[in-house]
């Protein structure tokens, strides 16, 4: 389907309420709990990871459902194998992006978004909610739905990239800290999807970002 770019416009924003309020209805039920645990100090990180993995359920259900209306081919991957340069290039901008989230950190003295656990249960939640399904689906999100959706409107390369990172930007508003890191890193990573057009690359740089963020504290500690 090709759409005019107002068209196309207002289409995306309809989506992205949806996404919005449904991430907010299913959060709901875990936000509640988490307030009525707020006195136990072991509850808000796996909460927060709960939270996490039903709002990556709901988002993907909704890019699914979109899928099949705007008929996107969101769900075809590249079955080419991964140029070992990119895949360098995708592993260096997640560990630049965990590092420079660590170092605003430490001039805003804000408190870092990855808690040490030594706990073998919670780590794993973690790993799973934080540093492979939220990215996964992030990256589906915010580079190949949204960069198709422009693209098939011909929207120049440089708004489509300030449009994801805006938008990429927006939806970690509500961290603990400004996260100017998520505008920044997310220029070159929409920039490797809109160059290659393999969200693999994406997936990369977002997932060695969390991961390298989940396991820093734990190596800190050691």
């Amino acid at each position: 389907m090709n759409y005019s770019k107002i068209r196309c416009a207002g289409r995306i924003a309809i989506f992205l309420v949806v996404c919005l309020v449904g991430s907010v209805l299913v959060s709901a039920p875990f936000l509640s709990l988490l307030l009525n645990n707020d006195a136990d100090a072991t509850a808000p990180q796996p909460m927060t990871d709960y939270i996490a993995m039903a709002c990556s359920a709901f988002l993907l259900v909704a890019l699914a459902v979109d899928n099949k209306i705007e008929k996107l081919d969101l769900w075809t991957f590249e079955r080419s194998r991964l140029q070992m340069k990119v895949v360098f290039i995708s592993v260096l901008l997640g560990l630049l992006w965990q590092l420079s989230i660590y170092l605003i950190c430490q001039f805003s003295k804000a408190d870092y978004p990855h808690p040490a656990t030594t706990e073998l249960s919670p780590l794993l939640i973690s790993v799973v909610a934080t540093g492979l399904l939220g990215p996964f689906t992030e990256e589906m999100l915010f580079r190949k739905w949204l960069v198709s959706m422009m693209e098939r409107s011909r929207f120049k390369p440089i708004v489509i990239i300030l449009c994801s990172s805006v938008l990429f930007f927006c939806a970690h508003l509500g961290d603990s800290f400004l996260r100017v890191d998520t505008f920044i890193f997310a220029i070159p990573i929409c920039y490797l999807f809109i160059r290659y057009h393999d969200v693999r690359y994406c997936f990369i740089a977002h997932a060695v970002c969390n991961l390298t963020g989940i396991a820093f504290p734990l190596l800190v500690q050691w």
